[in-house]
């Protein structure tokens, strides 16, 4: 078959819109009429292996997925998370504008690649805090006329109802309506006339925060291009209004690239993040940027500056800080306290510390199952990946387990990822047999054909 036929295939197209790159793999392997040893004779995996990968059982790494896309060849290497997404809207140079537009074609679903990350394009973010804002553009109070506090309360409370659900349901759940919202109502704000300036930077704040939990809400469902340009949208809005908030939203897309991989890029990122907020807000928002500058350094296997930068977060964090002295949008991100515990958990675990494990459960029991299950699940997927690795499966099984039973109901790609993970890793214990594992590995087959 022909790249056009190939791409034109309907398992392909639906495997992209998914954002599964191990089901584009499989989906164009088929297309081609090829088996797993032919895909295995133009790589360098075993035809076990490549079988893994296009299950979701092993992670699929950067180079895993250049080797992939060379192999495939003709393909466009977005649809396996590599270059920059097309087909996007025309940037106008109104960021207003520009994300309404956005935003529209996410609710449309207008056919843009949304899987594929940019490198480029945060490397290139111009992070410090004497970055020239967004420019000012012209007052259009045609639709709305004057906005003054309640229409930023209104916009706030949306946000916390989205939030809420999110953390229930999952990043599925609400995704296009919040995007409607964005493209409709909080951007006609954006472009009525403020009541004083003070509301101005309230507002712009307020929908920073909109096109943020849409770019959350895109990143748990794997679409991690389409995340990465409501973050940018996020972050020019939210550095107009406070450059610390801007500094916030910068935090996320750090985190975003550690976890595809980009740890050196995470830490120009963390690290221009926490220069931009320094002096500008509240020590323990502070250690929160001080705590993904460690992830970052962890995962680029900078020992000492990840624990410099740990050490840095929980002492910025532990200082006393009342609620109304902390920023509302940094409130809106989750409670420091258990975010330090999971975060410094997952350092010590890059680094090969064997406090990790002490801190991998502390981190579980930190979360409220009632009010945040999906996190408390990622969490025991953490901790079981780490026991699946020492060949601890009594353990390892019962914290998946735990995870299936909160996962039920949540639609979320990372979760998703996170149980294939673990029952990947528990695989090569089955040949000891055991009712546990044979348990533990069937109840997460399951859930993952559901949640596919």
């Amino acid at each position: 078959m022909g790249t056009s036929a190939v791409w034109d295939s309907p398992a392909v197209r639906d495997a992209a819109a998914r954002g599964d790159a191990g089901a584009v793999i499989r989906a164009v392997r088929n297309a081609r009429g090829w088996t797993l040893s032919d895909l295995a004779a133009r790589c360098r995996y075993s035809p076990s292996q490549v079988s893994r990968y296009e299950r979701g059982l092993s992670e699929l790494s950067l180079d895993a997925r250049r080797c992939f896309a060379a192999a495939l060849g003709g393909i466009p290497p977005q649809l396996l998370g590599l270059g920059s997404p097309e087909h996007v809207p025309d940037p106008t140079g109104d960021p207003v504008t520009d994300l309404a537009h956005l935003g529209r074609s996410d609710v449309d679903r207008r056919g843009f690649i949304t899987s594929a990350f940019s490198l480029p394009l945060a490397v290139a973010l111009p992070t410090h805090a004497s970055a020239a804002p967004p420019p000012h553009r012209p007052v259009d109070a045609g639709r709305i006329g004057t906005v003054g506090h309640a229409e930023v309360t209104t916009v706030r409370e949306v946000i916390n109802a989205f939030t809420r659900a999110d953390e229930r349901l999952g990043g599925g759940s609400g995704r296009t309506a919040i995007a409607e919202y964005l493209a409709t109502d909080a951007t006609a704000y954006l472009q009525a006339r403020p009541a004083n300036s003070r509301v101005r930077a309230q507002m712009y704040g307020a929908v920073a925060e909109v096109a943020r939990l849409c770019g959350w809400k895109a990143h748990d469902q794997g679409r991690d291009g389409l995340a990465q340009r409501y973050y940018l949208h996020a972050w020019q809005l939210a550095r107009e209004a406070d450059p610390a908030h801007g500094a916030f939203i910068l935090r996320l897309m750090a985190h975003q690239a550690i976890d595809l991989e980009h740890g050196r890029h995470a830490v120009h990122i963390a690290e221009s993040a926490r220069a931009a907020a320094r002096g500008r807000t509240d020590t323990t928002t502070l250690g929160q940027l001080h705590l993904a500058e460690a992830r970052a350094h962890a995962a680029a296997g900078n020992a000492r500056a990840a624990r410099t930068a740990l050490n840095n977060a929980e002492r910025s964090i532990n200082t006393h800080t009342t609620g109304a002295d902390r920023p509302w949008w940094a409130s809106a991100m989750g409670a420091p306290q258990p975010l330090l515990t999971t975060h410094t958990a997952k350092v010590l675990a890059d680094l090969g510390d064997p406090a990790a494990e002490r801190h991998l459960a502390a981190a579980v029991s930190r979360w409220d199952p009632d009010l945040y299950p999906r996190v408390r699940a990622l969490n025991l997927c953490d901790l079981a990946g780490y026991h699946a690795k020492r060949g601890a499966t009594e353990p390892a099984c019962e914290a998946v387990i735990e995870a299936l039973e909160l996962l039920q109901g949540i639609t979320s790609a990372r979760a998703r990822k996170a149980v294939a993970q673990c029952r990947g890793m528990l695989t090569p214990h089955r040949h000891r047999g055991g009712a546990a594992l044979a348990r533990t590995d069937a109840l997460a087959a399951q859930w993952l054909n559901t949640a596919n």
